[in-house]
């Protein structure tokens, strides 16, 4: 008995980690740059009313549809040249991109890829910015110090002689 405790306590203790680490959370979850950003979306985008796109990252993008409708797109695997790539197009049974049914989206223009979509989500203009920041695409908007108030007065200098 004294030896199955020897084997049983420490597994026990490795998977209780283990479980504390994954209730954690992402990073994404954790920092102020993503919050309320459902990184699992199952939302689906009409093919033809997409406007514009920007990469976040090599597995991550934005991408507008009408009305500067914004939805935040996860692949499942790295795309290397989608930072690069100039168009990007879409693989869809339909008219709809979604994140099921084998839909993609296809980069490259010699050696095209097609990469399955993890996730869409549609987010704020907020949330978008907030991710632009997050990824580096965008520069953080400075805040303003306050004006001095111009009632104050300066200290006075005493001349030592």
């Amino acid at each position: 008995m004294g030896k199955l405790k020897v084997v049983v306590i420490p597994l026990v203790v490795v998977l209780f980690s283990s479980g504390l680490a994954g209730c954690a959370g992402s990073e994404e979850g954790r920092s102020g740059a993503g919050r309320d950003v459902d990184y699992n979306g199952s939302d689906c985008i009409l093919i033809r009313t997409i406007r514009d796109y920007t990469p976040l990252d090599d597995s991550n993008l934005l991408i507008w549809g009408p009305a500067k409708r914004a939805y935040y797109v996860s692949l499942f695997r790295p795309a290397f040249d989608l930072r690069s790539s100039f168009r990007l197009s879409f693989s869809s049974r339909d008219e709809q991109l979604c994140p099921f049914g084998g839909d993609g989206i296809v980069v490259g223009s010699l050696m095209r890829d097609t990469v399955s979509i993890r996730s869409i989500s549609r987010v704020s203009e907020e949330q978008a910015e907030q991710l632009l920041i997050r990824y580096g695409r965008k520069e953080p908007a400075e805040q303003q110090a306050p004006a001095p108030e111009e009632d104050v007065k300066g200290a006075e200098v005493e001349e030592l002689g």
